[in-house]
Formats: C-alpha cells, sequence, structure tokens
C-alpha cells in the first residue's frame, strides 16, 4: 500500500528524522526525571584530555555530558537520511546508511566522553569519508554500482578501512584524526577538481566550454556547497579547544575561542558543516556521472 506524501515530493524523509530527535527529547527527560547521572564516574583526566580539541563545557551529571557537540549530530542523521530517500539504487543507500551511523556513533562520544564511544565515533568517521571515496572511484573505474566489485570496494576499502584505521589510531600515527581525516578529504576534493577539469573542452575559437553529461547547474550548486561547507568545517574544527592546529594556546583552557557554556561551539559547527559537505560530495558524484536522476 502506498502512502501519500505529507509533505512536498522528497521531504518525508524530514518525518522521520522529527520522531527521531523527539525520541532522544524523550529520552532526555525520562533520565533527568528518574535523576539519574549515567556519566558520574567521568574522570578529570578524560574531561582535560578533550578540552585540547574542544572547548565545550563537559557536565558528567547532565544525561549526555554535553550539549551543542551532541545534539548538532542530528545535522549528519539529515545528510544520512537525505542520501537514503533520494537514491535510487541501493549503493547509494549504503552511504546513507553509514552517515546514519556516523550520526549514532558521534552522538556515542560526545553524549558519554568515552574511549570506546571515541573509538566508534571515529569509525564511523573515517567510514563516512571512504565510502565516499570509493563512490568516487567506482564512477573513475566506471563500475556498476551494482556490481560484487563495488560492492568489495564499499564494504572492504570503505566501512572495513574505516573500522580498522578508527580501531588503530591511537597505535598508528597515520590513522590520526589530525592526519587522516584532512588526507581523506582533501582526495575528495582533489577528485572533485579532476572531475572538472576534465569536462573542460577547448573551442577552435580558443574559448573553453563544460561538457557535463547533465546540466551544469546542479554541478556548479553541488560544487559551492561541498567547497564551502567543507572549509567552513575545517575552520571551525581547528579553531576549537586549546590545542588545537588553530587554536594553539598550550593548553590554557581559558583561550578557548568558543565560550564553554555557550550554544555555538566550534566542534558542533565541524558536524553541521561537515554533514552539509557530505551531501554536497554526494550529489556532485550524482550529477556527474550516470547515476543523476
Amino acid at each position: 500500500m502506498d502512502f501519500p506524501d505529507l509533505l512536498p515530493e522528497g521531504w518525508n524523509w524530514t518525518l522521520i528524522w522529527a520522531a527521531c530527535l523527539l525520541a532522544v527529547i524523550l529520552l532526555t527527560l525520562v533520565i533527568l526525571l528518574a535523576g539519574a547521572h549515567p556519566w558520574a564516574h567521568t574522570t578529570q583526566d578524560r574531561i582535560d584530555g578533550y578540552h585540547h580539541e574542544q572547548c565545550e563545557e563537559v557536565n558528567p551529571r547532565a544525561p549526555f555530558v554535553q550539549g551543542m557537540n551532541f545534539w548538532s549530530n542530528f545535522a549528519y542523521l539529515a545528510a544520512g537520511l537525505f542520501i537514503f530517500t533520494r537514491s535510487d539504487f541501493a549503493f547509494g543507500k549504503a552511504i546513507g546508511v553509514v552517515m546514519m551511523l556516523l550520526a549514532i556513533g558521534s552522538g556515542y562520544f560526545h553524549g558519554t566522553l568515552t574511549e570506546t564511544g571515541q573509538t566508534v565515533d571515529m569509525m564511523m568517521t573515517y567510514s563516512a569519508v571512504l565510502v565516499m571515496l570509493v563512490y568516487a572511484m567506482v564512477k573513475v573505474m566506471r563500475l556498476s554500482t551494482s556490481d560484487v566489485t563495488s560492492w568489495l570496494m564499499l564494504i572492504l576499502g570503505g566501512v572495513g578501512l574505516g573500522c580498522a584505521a578508527g580501531i588503530l589510531r591511537t597505535h598508528v600515527k597515520f590513522f590520526d584524526s589530525d592526519y587522516f581525516t584532512p588526507l581523506l578529504v582533501g582526495m575528495l576534493f582533489v577528485y572533485m577538481v579532476v572531475e572538472a577539469i576534465g569536462s573542460i573542452n577547448w573551442s577552435q575559437s580558443g574559448f573553453i566550454y563544460f561538457a557535463w553529461k547533465t546540466d551544469w547547474r546542479p554541478v556548479l550548486l553541488w560544487t559551492s556547497v561541498a567547497m564551502l561547507s567543507g572549509l567552513a568545517a575545517v575552520i571551525f574544527k581547528f579553531t576549537d579547544g586549546d590545542k588545537n592546529l588553530f587554536a594553539a594556546y598550550d593548553g590554557v583552557y581559558s583561550k578557548c575561542a568558543y565560550d564553554p557554556g555557550s550554544i555555538i561551539q566550534g566542534h558542533g559547527l565541524w558536524h553541521i558543516f561537515s554533514a552539509v559537505m557530505f551531501v554536497g560530495i554526494f550529489e556532485y558524484i550524482r550529477v556527474t556521472s550516470d547515476s543523476s536522476r
């Protein structure tokens, strides 16, 4: 039985997103009414180490130890649902599922500040970027997204490598998030640039024109979305904390660029803008390939 759209075409996913948000809000209320403090055992050393990367206050007696950095993960859920529902092929839906798992993993970490939560967060972060890279590689290699080879690349080279890198990040310097994440995102942007250059042809008069497989307007739109949101995400991520790439305060927490109690937090904004970036990259790959609707 087909149900009628309750919202304009393509936007029914927002109802699922709203239902998930409401469910977590209700869970928060239940924890508060029960007077439970599930993360009260969080050590000061753990909190101090966390502040090197992020400024937001950690409240171990709260249902979720952070505010903005926890709730902003609903941006990843929105991105995952958006990709899942807009994809009329299983490969795209799988990428949407990975994005939704990233929302859960990152929310788990920022809500609990546990080591296990951090590992799951990094496993899903790496997996999310890697499945986008695999999708790009599948298109470059002109493979069908329904081929066994494509799925093996997605499962092993995307989720498999992402999970392994997340687990090994504290043992292998190469997999540290300060190195591996920018490397992977940079590779995605290199792909986009190369794809764009490859679509430029010179006319006999010496002028250039773009020979996209589809309308150039969505290509320009998603290129702009991916590039601008990605740049913003990087800036917000590395200006957070007291011992970060663009926040070199030698561990002096009072010098944080973001007020610890504010709803405006660099890492939370990283969540939001990187979620938009993922959507932009996914849609860019779609509209420059035969899988675009």
